[in-house]
């Protein structure tokens, strides 16, 4: 930390070296003082801003701050040598304002290089881009739905009277991975002011875990003694420590830590970091490193991002990948369309991207994204960002709303109760691109599953857990006449019987057949557009049908319908 203090101060000292040399032999050790009694004090403020900001080490940088420090050293080494000696100091300021110009060209040009060159950023994240129909796909039993971070820290701030002086202490930020094989959310437990990390002599007693996709988890508290957290103040505050450890790497789009735990259950805090050009600093998405710190010894350690250890499923940390998704729909075609023409922009729905398990045992980034100039709920498509790797998926849609739309559709439906959705995620059932939400009451507790159609919000249904939702949901498609038959569980039968019972009835425009047949509690539904003579069944009947059944459900779409009475 000391020598990027130092490299900041090289043209101040160039400054003072200039007065002294032109200084009059009698004036000069005034001079060399006055330039102490100025420098000192710069030096102070200098080494406290580095220590509290920890500012970006990169060249650009460091030549911005001796443009700063050597403007203040230039004024008032001026200033103060007028008015103390007797010598003509013109020389002396028409080098160091020299000097001084020349940098404000350089950093100038490298403040404009990092503002204006923003495709090569774009251009250097790992992505693809894939059909909506390519999307990943719900199998019941098998792909993790998880409960929203609201609700689980809802459920770890219950448990915090498992917390040691738990008066010291507050819960930090949600976090999600692997642990074992399972998808769970972990969260430290962090220091609540300056005075209790005293009081708690500098350490925080552990850490929440819970599995992730359990509506019934309960949150367990793991006693871990850690003394290098994002909580922590001086030498022991995780970001001060990578910085010092490592000064050349620079902490990727301003990001903090994030916990993560190994298979031992050793907490430690990761860092996405990286090189920056020498005189910009622009990102390059396709470097990156890792760095983590053991949050109990301090042990550091740099990784190639492609060479992670197992147990580090975050190597890209949300933060990272929130400015990833926004390049990545800005940035493709340059500044002046970002700012003139915006062919082709797109923003991200919302300013956070949402942690998702996938079938791989993965944990990826979602986002959706939508047009910036226009008003309506639509989405152009979505992205999933690998948190391990890196690479971005984006699957472009047409037709679909975006998350907003879903979250108000879900709301309006829980309006008498004040139970609000969240966490939206788009998943393909039925060959439908689906948006799965998390209803949560006005305490943040989970009340249930929302599954919707992002292309018909006529289409939706409920349920208690992510099974369940689903079964419903896929009745719903039955019942508005989508096809079903690439979903396991909703397979078509051939059913011959005769009518018990058989009513006519309106559905929107059209009439449809409600019947059972004998034996059966199964209600079918047969549409009168499709089927005219269907309309004329009446109960004894016999009837020959091809229909959609969902799994334990008593409602049946028919696709082929044929009256043997009436042939």
């Amino acid at each position: 930390m000391f020598y990027i203090v130092l490299l900041s101060f090289i043209a101040p000292l160039l400054v003072w070296g200039g007065f002294i040399v032109v200084a009059d032999q009698a004036d000069r050790r005034t001079v060399a003082l006055n330039g102490v009694w100025v420098l000192i004090p710069l030096l102070i403020l200098k080494l406290m801003q580095t220590y509290i900001w920890l500012p970006s080490r990169n060249p650009l940088s460091l030549l911005g701050a001796n443009l700063v420090w050597g403007v203040a050293t230039l004024v008032a080494l001026y200033l103060l040598c007028k008015a103390n000696t007797d010598s003509h100091f013109g020389r002396a300021l028409t080098l160091a304002s020299g000097l001084l110009a020349l940098l404000l060209l350089v950093v100038a040009g490298g403040e404009a290089h990092s503002i204006f060159s923003v495709k090569p950023v774009a251009k250097s994240i790992q992505s693809k881009t894939v059909s909506s129909a390519a999307a990943p796909t719900f199998k019941k039993g098998v792909t993790p739905v998880a409960l929203s971070p609201k609700t689980v820290k809802n459920r770890m701030n219950k448990n915090m009277s498992d917390v040691p002086n738990s008066q010291y202490f507050h819960l930090g930020d949600i976090q999600a991975q692997y642990y074992h094989g399972k998808p769970v959310y972990i969260a430290p437990v962090e220091f609540d002011g300056f005075f209790k990390y005293l009081s708690a002599k500098q350490r925080t007693p552990g850490y929440f875990i819970i599995d992730a996709t359990s509506v019934s988890a309960e949150p367990k508290f793991v006693k871990k003694s850690m003394k290098y957290t994002n909580a922590s103040y001086f030498n022991n505050n995780a970001q001060r420590h990578i910085y010092q450890d490592y000064p050349q790497w620079l902490v990727a789009d301003n990001s903090e830590p994030q916990l993560e735990v190994d298979e031992n259950g050793t907490p430690y805090y990761i860092e996405t970091t990286y090189k920056s050009m020498a005189l910009s600093h622009r990102i390059n998405y396709s470097k990156l490193h890792v760095i983590a710190i053991n949050a109990v010894t301090g042990a550091t350690k740099l990784y190639k991002l492609g060479a992670l250890p197992k147990w580090i499923d975050e190597g890209i940390t949300s933060d990272v990948a929130d400015y990833m998704n926004t390049a990545y729909g800005k940035y493709q075609r340059g500044w002046l369309n970002m700012h003139l023409s915006k062919t082709g922009i797109q923003v991200p729905t919302n300013s956070e991207v949402i942690s998702t398990f996938d079938q791989q045992g993965r944990v990826q980034y979602f986002t959706d994204f939508t047009n910036p100039r226009s008003d309506a709920d639509s989405a152009l498509g979505y992205s999933m960002i690998n948190a391990r790797t890196g690479q971005l998926v984006y699957y472009k849609t047409h037709g679909i709303m975006d998350s907003d739309g879903a979250k108000n559709n879900a709301d309006n439906n829980y309006k008498a109760q004040q139970w609000k959705s969240s966490m939206p995620v788009i998943y393909n059932i039925n060959g439908k691109a689906t948006w799965v939400l998390s209803i949560l009451d006005s305490t943040s507790a989970f009340r249930g599953y929302y599954y919707i159609n992002a292309a018909d919000q006529s289409v939706h249904a409920t349920g208690n857990n992510a099974n369940e939702a689903v079964d419903n949901y896929r009745q719903a498609l039955v019942d508005s006449g989508a096809s079903a038959g690439n979903t396991s569980g909703v397979k078509p039968k051939t059913i011959s019987g005769t009518v018990a019972r058989a009513v006519v009835t309106t559905k929107g425009d059209n009439q449809v057949l409600l019947f059972t047949l004998s034996g059966s509690n199964t209600v079918y539904t047969a549409d009168g557009s499709d089927f005219q003579k269907a309309l004329l069944t009446q109960s004894g009947d016999r009837v020959q049908i091809k229909a959609y059944v969902v799994n334990q459900k008593a409602v049946g779409n028919v696709e082929k319908f044929v009256n043997l009475n009436l042939k």
